[in-house]
């Protein structure tokens, strides 16, 4: 008894494959397709800085040294945005 039920889920699974198959084969593939420049995918780690720079001087502000949580979230905010555009070129999102 569970011999056959392997071999109907066997046979089952491998109808279901051919039928995925065949269906992905009457769509044409993207050949013409090409990623976008990084500029357009990701904002620019100049622009991160800025925004980091005034979320920063918000916490600091509150905190009460809103240079200093400025000059910190002005680094964080370009790294992260540098980080997050070389993440994206890699992953071959963008070139």
């Amino acid at each position: 008894m569970p011999r056959s039920r392997i071999l109907l889920l066997s046979a089952a699974t491998l109808i279901l494959l051919n039928i995925s198959v065949v269906a992905r084969a009457q769509y044409p593939s993207n050949q013409g397709y090409y990623p976008p420049p990084c500029q357009a995918v990701t904002p620019s780690p100049v622009r991160g800085a800025a925004r980091g720079a005034a979320g920063g001087a918000m916490i600091g502000a509150i905190s009460g040294n809103a240079g200093r949580g400025a000059a910190i979230g002005a680094a964080f905010g370009g790294v992260r945005s540098a980080v997050r555009r070389g993440s994206a070129r890699s992953a071959g999102a963008c070139y």
